[in-house]
């Protein structure tokens, strides 16, 4: 199945024709072939079409890619965000930093414009590579089986493109003689992300990362373990069935409390490691005898409406 007609039948299958969408685009390759796509399919109107555009301001050229890239594809200004992020350290946590500032932004303006759908621009090699970042940061079997959130804060992220490599991608590119901007600081190796993806190139192994990150996708029924452990009370708030949660093995409690942290990991600043979550496990079994607030990872265990709850502040 080619590319364009791939993408058409995504539309088909999840998308009404009078939704609102937003494109996420950064004048490189991936998200130029994103939005050429979209708009070729003449699936949505034009009116429901917003373009979102963040300047990192990090490359004196990128204010100048920016302005031609609009100017060449002719982008309504109607429908157009152009952000510029003023990050002041460019180096130490700066790609971190960036997306979470970049998450933050992108939801206060899809809930402004009431718009529930967001195309990124994101593919295979993206896949892999994010997939062999966290087997080298020992993340657990959730962690390694479902890559990127299709989910942020109700926002929902449509990433089409997902099972196309690069390769395949500036292939359709040239064969449509399409215009986009190569960002030179993909190639700086001071970043761990560049330097995962020189690696993997370098090595020829982004096959042998698909075959293994492929594998872990049939263990993705473990990310709804926590559902009748943790009840949702209010945005950060969840109840805890203690009872039921203590009638499990240790074995158990430890999946569903790393179950329901990874859902709603987009309410934590940092990633939860195995003794945050042994430490949860001993505080309930153990420590919560009197209802007293305690301190856990990310927030706080305390009463709530007369219920046991957790809060990540």
């Amino acid at each position: 199945m080619s590319l364009s007609l791939d993408v058409k039948n995504y539309l088909r299958e999840n998308f009404k024709t009078n939704e609102k969408i937003l494109i996420l685009i950064s004048c490189g390759l991936d998200s130029t072939v994103l939005f050429n796509l979209l708009i070729k399919s003449k699936y949505f109107k034009n009116k429901n079409i917003y373009y979102l555009i963040f300047d990192h301001q990090k490359r004196s050229e990128g204010k100048y890619e920016i302005k031609q890239f609009i100017k060449f594809y002719n982008l309504s200004d109607k429908n157009l965000v152009l952000r510029k992020m003023s990050l002041k350290n460019k180096h130490n946590g700066f790609q971190e930093k960036s997306r979470s500032s970049r998450l933050n932004f992108l939801y206060n303006f899809s809930k402004k414009k009431k718009i529930e759908n967001v195309f990124l621009g994101h593919h295979l090699d993206d896949l892999n590579e994010t997939f062999f970042m966290r087997k080298i940061q020992q993340s657990g079997t959730l962690g390694l089986s479902s890559i990127f959130s299709d989910n942020y804060k109700g926002l929902k992220l449509h990433r089409p493109l997902s099972k196309y490599s690069k390769k395949q991608i500036k292939s359709y590119a040239n064969i449509n003689k399409l215009i986009w901007f190569e960002d030179r600081s993909n190639l700086e190796l001071d970043y761990t992300r560049n330097k995962i993806r020189d690696f993997l190139h370098s090595n020829n192994l982004l096959s042998k990362i698909n075959s293994e990150r492929l594998s872990f996708i049939e263990t993705t029924h473990l990310k709804s373990l926590h559902h009748s452990f943790f009840i949702r009370q209010q945005n950060k708030i969840f109840e805890i069935k203690i009872l039921k949660f203590n009638n499990l093995n240790e074995n158990l409690k430890f999946l569903v409390t790393q179950s329901f942290y990874y859902e709603y990991r987009n309410l934590i600043k940092k990633q939860i490691r195995d003794e945050n979550i042994w430490n949860f496990i001993k505080i309930l079994k153990f420590q919560f005898q009197n209802g007293k607030k305690r301190s856990i990872f990310s927030g706080k265990i305390g009463v709530f409406k007369k219920k046991i709850c957790i809060n990540l502040t």
